[in-house]
Protein backbone atom coordinates (compact mmCIF):
# COMPACT_ATOMS: atom_id res chain seq x y z
CA UNK A 1 0.00 0.00 0.00
CA UNK A 2 1.57 3.21 -1.72
CA UNK A 3 2.10 6.52 1.03
CA UNK A 4 0.42 9.28 0.20
CA UNK A 5 3.91 11.13 -0.58
CA UNK A 6 4.87 7.85 -2.78
CA UNK A 7 1.62 7.79 -4.85
CA UNK A 8 2.02 11.61 -5.13
CA UNK A 9 5.78 10.81 -6.70
CA UNK A 10 3.62 8.74 -9.56
CA UNK A 11 2.20 11.83 -10.63
CA UNK A 12 5.67 13.14 -11.19
CA UNK A 13 7.34 10.58 -12.66
CA UNK A 14 4.55 10.28 -15.56
CA UNK A 15 6.08 7.85 -18.37
CA UNK A 16 5.40 8.61 -21.86
CA UNK A 17 6.19 6.52 -25.25
CA UNK A 18 6.72 8.67 -28.10
CA UNK A 19 8.61 8.18 -31.50
CA UNK A 20 11.24 10.94 -32.37
CA UNK A 21 13.26 11.57 -35.77
CA UNK A 22 16.62 11.26 -35.72
CA UNK A 23 17.60 13.43 -38.76
CA UNK A 24 21.48 11.97 -39.01
CA UNK A 25 20.12 8.55 -39.45
CA UNK A 26 17.12 9.72 -41.12
CA UNK A 27 14.91 7.08 -38.97
CA UNK A 28 12.19 7.30 -36.22
CA UNK A 29 12.99 6.40 -33.10
CA UNK A 30 10.57 5.41 -29.81
CA UNK A 31 11.65 7.34 -26.86
CA UNK A 32 10.74 7.74 -23.50
CA UNK A 33 10.08 10.66 -21.81
CA UNK A 34 9.24 11.10 -17.94
CA UNK A 35 6.86 13.98 -17.41
CA UNK A 36 5.46 15.82 -14.17
CA UNK A 37 1.93 16.49 -13.52
CA UNK A 38 2.30 19.84 -11.53
CA UNK A 39 -0.76 22.24 -12.16
CA UNK A 40 -3.78 22.47 -9.96
CA UNK A 41 -6.75 21.75 -12.10
CA UNK A 42 -10.70 22.08 -11.26
CA UNK A 43 -13.25 21.22 -14.10
CA UNK A 44 -16.08 24.10 -15.08
CA UNK A 45 -17.99 22.84 -17.77
CA UNK A 46 -19.30 26.15 -18.63
CA UNK A 47 -19.42 27.51 -22.38
CA UNK A 48 -15.78 29.23 -22.85
CA UNK A 49 -14.18 28.92 -19.62
CA UNK A 50 -10.80 27.61 -20.04
CA UNK A 51 -11.01 24.55 -18.22
CA UNK A 52 -14.05 23.90 -20.97
CA UNK A 53 -11.46 24.78 -23.54
CA UNK A 54 -8.66 22.48 -22.28
CA UNK A 55 -10.85 19.38 -21.25
CA UNK A 56 -12.30 19.80 -25.32
CA UNK A 57 -8.77 19.73 -26.14
CA UNK A 58 -7.32 17.24 -25.07
CA UNK A 59 -10.42 14.62 -25.10
CA UNK A 60 -10.94 15.40 -29.05
CA UNK A 61 -11.03 12.57 -31.24
CA UNK A 62 -12.05 10.25 -33.74
CA UNK A 63 -14.89 7.84 -33.54
CA UNK A 64 -13.18 5.71 -36.29
CA UNK A 65 -9.57 5.58 -33.69
CA UNK A 66 -9.61 2.21 -32.60
CA UNK A 67 -6.58 3.16 -30.00
CA UNK A 68 -8.80 6.46 -28.88
CA UNK A 69 -12.00 4.71 -28.62
CA UNK A 70 -10.51 1.73 -26.11
CA UNK A 71 -8.33 4.76 -23.63
CA UNK A 72 -11.15 7.70 -24.33
CA UNK A 73 -12.67 7.44 -20.67
CA UNK A 74 -9.74 7.17 -19.26
CA UNK A 75 -8.30 10.21 -20.99
CA UNK A 76 -11.59 11.94 -20.37
CA UNK A 77 -11.15 11.65 -16.47
CA UNK A 78 -7.49 12.81 -16.71
CA UNK A 79 -8.81 15.85 -18.52
CA UNK A 80 -11.28 16.40 -15.39
CA UNK A 81 -9.00 16.68 -13.11
CA UNK A 82 -9.56 13.37 -11.78
CA UNK A 83 -7.39 11.03 -13.18
CA UNK A 84 -5.08 8.56 -11.67
CA UNK A 85 -1.35 8.50 -13.14
CA UNK A 86 -2.07 5.70 -16.10
CA UNK A 87 -4.99 8.11 -16.90
CA UNK A 88 -2.61 11.05 -17.52
CA UNK A 89 0.20 9.03 -19.67
CA UNK A 90 -2.64 8.11 -21.67
CA UNK A 91 -4.23 11.47 -22.26
CA UNK A 92 -0.77 12.62 -23.11
CA UNK A 93 0.09 9.58 -25.63
CA UNK A 94 -3.20 10.63 -27.52
CA UNK A 95 -1.65 14.04 -27.76
CA UNK A 96 1.09 12.81 -29.51
CA UNK A 97 -0.68 10.05 -31.52
CA UNK A 98 -3.31 12.71 -32.49
CA UNK A 99 -1.02 15.22 -33.25
CA UNK A 100 -1.78 17.93 -30.79
CA UNK A 101 2.40 17.71 -30.34
CA UNK A 102 3.63 18.31 -33.38
CA UNK A 103 7.31 18.08 -32.23
CA UNK A 104 7.68 15.57 -29.61
CA UNK A 105 10.66 16.95 -27.01
CA UNK A 106 10.71 16.75 -23.66
CA UNK A 107 9.86 20.60 -23.30
CA UNK A 108 6.99 20.16 -25.78
CA UNK A 109 5.56 17.41 -23.84
CA UNK A 110 5.76 18.85 -20.77
CA UNK A 111 4.68 22.09 -21.76
CA UNK A 112 1.72 20.69 -22.94
CA UNK A 113 0.98 18.92 -19.32
CA UNK A 114 1.64 22.33 -17.56
CA UNK A 115 -1.00 24.01 -20.17
CA UNK A 116 -3.90 21.26 -20.61
CA UNK A 117 -3.75 19.17 -17.61
CA UNK A 118 -3.83 19.33 -13.63
CA UNK A 119 -5.53 17.05 -10.90
CA UNK A 120 -7.78 18.92 -7.98
CA UNK A 121 -7.61 17.73 -4.28
CA UNK A 122 -10.61 15.49 -4.54
CA UNK A 123 -9.39 13.74 -7.45
CA UNK A 124 -5.85 13.31 -5.65
CA UNK A 125 -7.61 11.85 -2.75
CA UNK A 126 -10.04 9.62 -4.63
CA UNK A 127 -7.14 7.92 -6.28
CA UNK A 128 -5.01 7.41 -3.55
CA UNK A 129 -7.44 5.50 -1.77
CA UNK A 130 -8.58 3.67 -4.31
CA UNK A 131 -4.76 2.49 -4.48
CA UNK A 132 -4.86 1.80 -0.66
CA UNK A 133 -8.22 -0.31 -1.68
CA UNK A 134 -9.82 2.09 0.56
CA UNK A 135 -12.36 2.68 -2.38
CA UNK A 136 -13.69 0.86 -5.04
CA UNK A 137 -12.68 1.89 -8.44
CA UNK A 138 -15.54 3.56 -10.78
CA UNK A 139 -15.27 5.77 -13.19
CA UNK A 140 -18.43 7.27 -11.22
CA UNK A 141 -16.51 7.57 -8.21
CA UNK A 142 -13.63 8.93 -9.83
CA UNK A 143 -15.37 12.10 -11.29
CA UNK A 144 -18.28 12.56 -8.95
CA UNK A 145 -16.57 12.61 -5.49
CA UNK A 146 -16.25 16.23 -4.50
CA UNK A 147 -13.77 16.99 -0.90
CA UNK A 148 -16.76 17.87 1.26
CA UNK A 149 -18.11 14.35 0.72
CA UNK A 150 -15.39 12.91 2.90
CA UNK A 151 -16.70 14.64 5.99
CA UNK A 152 -18.14 12.10 8.54
CA UNK A 153 -18.92 12.56 11.94
CA UNK A 154 -19.13 8.93 12.57
CA UNK A 155 -15.14 8.37 10.93
CA UNK A 156 -13.98 12.14 12.30
CA UNK A 157 -10.41 12.04 14.51
CA UNK A 158 -11.41 13.46 17.95
CA UNK A 159 -7.59 12.86 19.89
CA UNK A 160 -4.52 13.57 17.86
CA UNK A 161 -3.09 10.29 19.01
CA UNK A 162 -5.43 8.61 16.54
CA UNK A 163 -4.35 10.71 13.32
CA UNK A 164 -2.17 8.42 11.63
CA UNK A 165 -0.44 8.46 7.76
CA UNK A 166 -3.49 8.35 5.42
CA UNK A 167 -5.65 10.14 7.55
CA UNK A 168 -7.62 12.70 5.36
CA UNK A 169 -7.88 16.16 6.11
CA UNK A 170 -11.32 17.84 5.56
CA UNK A 171 -11.77 21.91 5.51
CA UNK A 172 -14.07 23.13 7.60
CA UNK A 173 -16.17 26.81 7.16
CA UNK A 174 -16.30 27.54 11.10
CA UNK A 175 -17.85 24.41 12.51
CA UNK A 176 -19.00 23.20 9.14
CA UNK A 177 -17.69 21.32 6.19
CA UNK A 178 -16.42 23.68 3.76
CA UNK A 179 -18.18 23.75 0.14
CA UNK A 180 -18.38 25.66 -3.33
CA UNK A 181 -15.07 24.58 -3.45
CA UNK A 182 -14.20 22.92 -0.63
CA UNK A 183 -11.16 21.03 -0.04
CA UNK A 184 -9.35 17.65 1.35
CA UNK A 185 -5.87 16.68 1.65
CA UNK A 186 -4.08 13.27 3.21
CA UNK A 187 -1.19 13.15 6.06
CA UNK A 188 1.73 11.86 5.50
CA UNK A 189 3.23 11.88 9.26
CA UNK A 190 1.86 13.89 12.34
CA UNK A 191 3.90 15.04 15.36
CA UNK A 192 2.52 15.65 18.84
CA UNK A 193 5.16 18.20 19.48
CA UNK A 194 5.94 21.72 18.19
CA UNK A 195 8.40 21.71 15.15
CA UNK A 196 10.40 24.24 13.31
CA UNK A 197 8.47 24.60 10.01
CA UNK A 198 5.21 22.48 10.92
CA UNK A 199 3.81 19.25 12.52
CA UNK A 200 1.60 17.98 10.07
CA UNK A 201 3.34 16.52 6.66
CA UNK A 202 0.56 16.99 4.20
CA UNK A 203 0.25 15.66 0.52
CA UNK A 204 -2.59 17.52 -1.60
CA UNK A 205 -3.23 19.03 -4.98
CA UNK A 206 -4.28 22.74 -4.06
CA UNK A 207 -4.69 26.30 -6.31
CA UNK A 208 -3.29 27.72 -2.90
CA UNK A 209 -1.13 30.82 -4.24
CA UNK A 210 1.64 29.93 -1.75
CA UNK A 211 2.06 25.96 -3.25
CA UNK A 212 4.58 25.62 -5.74
CA UNK A 213 4.40 22.97 -7.58
CA UNK A 214 0.17 22.62 -7.03
CA UNK A 215 0.43 18.90 -6.32
CA UNK A 216 2.82 18.44 -3.78
CA UNK A 217 3.94 17.63 0.16
CA UNK A 218 4.60 20.38 2.59
CA UNK A 219 4.42 20.90 6.18
CA UNK A 220 1.82 22.50 8.23
CA UNK A 221 1.96 23.54 11.86
CA UNK A 222 -1.38 22.90 13.90
CA UNK A 223 -1.48 26.33 16.18
CA UNK A 224 -5.03 25.32 17.79
CA UNK A 225 -7.10 22.62 18.31
CA UNK A 226 -10.96 22.75 19.40
CA UNK A 227 -11.79 19.68 20.79
CA UNK A 228 -15.47 18.33 19.62
CA UNK A 229 -18.29 19.99 21.40
CA UNK A 230 -21.97 20.74 21.17
CA UNK A 231 -21.91 23.02 18.27
CA UNK A 232 -18.56 21.58 16.88
CA UNK A 233 -18.73 18.19 15.26
CA UNK A 234 -15.69 16.74 15.05
CA UNK A 235 -11.96 18.14 16.80
CA UNK A 236 -10.67 20.80 14.33
CA UNK A 237 -7.01 21.85 13.99
CA UNK A 238 -6.62 25.20 13.27
CA UNK A 239 -3.53 25.26 11.06
CA UNK A 240 -0.88 27.06 9.33
CA UNK A 241 0.25 26.48 5.92
CA UNK A 242 2.38 28.38 3.40
CA UNK A 243 2.97 30.82 5.56
CA UNK A 244 -1.07 31.58 6.37
CA UNK A 245 -2.84 31.06 9.81
CA UNK A 246 -6.27 30.15 10.18
CA UNK A 247 -7.10 27.39 8.13
CA UNK A 248 -9.75 24.83 9.80
CA UNK A 249 -9.47 21.25 9.22
CA UNK A 250 -11.37 17.85 10.58
CA UNK A 251 -9.62 14.73 10.48
CA UNK A 252 -10.91 11.64 9.16
CA UNK A 253 -9.91 8.12 9.59
CA UNK A 254 -11.07 6.06 6.27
Amino acid sequence: MPTALNFMRQYRNLSVTAPTEDPVRRITRLGTYTIQLRTYFMMDWTAGTEERKDYDAVTKGSKNDQWFNANKENIRTAAMGKGAPRDYELALEWAVRSGKIPVVTQASLQTYCDEHLGIDCSGFVTNYLVACGKRTYSIQTMRNTSAQSYFNPFTAVNDTADIRPGSILVWMKGNSVRTNPGHVAVVESFSPQSNVGGNMCVVEATGSAGAHPKLLDSMYAVERIVPKDGPVPAMILVVRRYGVSGSRVAVMNI
